[in-house]
């Protein structure tokens, strides 16, 4: 027999009462909104120092990649292993505003985590293709793929064809840089005698991380011109 005086079940739909429900969401929306800015703009900030920064704490000479870091000292790595794994991570958890760049973000960030878990040989002038570098290659192509294919697609609601060209353009750079860069660190890696070319590996990998963080910038700005945020 069921007993008659037990409590009701709580209806946790309805916490709040309408009114404050309607306030929470529109000041939950905000700083989500916020946030995602907020979020964009850090990854490019995280990506634009990490080549400026290696170099300061580590030093420079004889140094002729950016993931030749790791082996450096125990500061190098732990900056470089975090700056990676900070972009994996923030790669998986964005969400990209159509499934296919979600998906695709997905893999960059599965890709560069593999570049921080599978760092190069220690000897520099190997010439041996490894997951680190296989790896490196597949994060750059998606985002190249991402910037180039699908960022565009959303420039078609503005309006004003300047501001449009001024961001078609800014896509374009950015994904032929993450495009070229590892084609021409393979080429420099490979092809080069690793005493002639040195640091060109260094700031060719610097110019491919810059395009990287130049591609956040622009998303930056956009979502700010889309949202109509000063």
């Amino acid at each position: 027999m069921a007993n008659a005086t037990a409590p009701a079940a709580i209806d946790t739909k309805n916490a709040l009462d309408w009114g404050s429900k309607l306030k929470f969401r529109r000041q939950f929306s905000r700083q989500a909104i916020k946030s995602y800015i907020f979020l964009s703009f850090g990854m490019g900030v995280i990506a634009f120092l990490l080549p400026i920064v290696l170099p300061l704490v580590g030093g420079y000479d004889d140094h002729y990649s950016i993931s030749y870091f790791y082996h450096v000292s125990d500061l190098t790595r732990n900056i470089l292993v975090g700056g990676l794994w900070a972009t994996g991570v923030f790669l998986l958890l964005f969400h990209g505003l159509s499934n296919l760049e979600n998906r695709i973000l997905n893999v960059a960030g599965i890709a560069v985590i593999s570049v921080a878990m599978n760092p190069m040989p220690k000897d520099q002038g190997n010439k041996e293709i490894t997951i680190h570098a296989a790896s490196a290659v597949v994060f750059f192509l998606c985002l190249a793929y991402v910037a180039v294919k699908l960022s565009k697609g959303r420039l078609e609601k503005i309006i004003y064809p300047p501001i449009k060209r001024r961001f078609e353009a800014a896509y374009n750079a950015a994904g032929a840089a993450m495009i070229a860069m590892p084609l021409a660190v393979i080429a420099l890696h490979f092809l080069s005698p690793r005493t002639e070319f040195s640091h060109w590996v260094y700031w060719v990998e610097a110019l491919g991380i810059w395009s990287f963080a130049f591609y956040w910038f622009v998303k930056t700005q956009e979502y700010r011109l889309l949202l109509g945020l000063k």
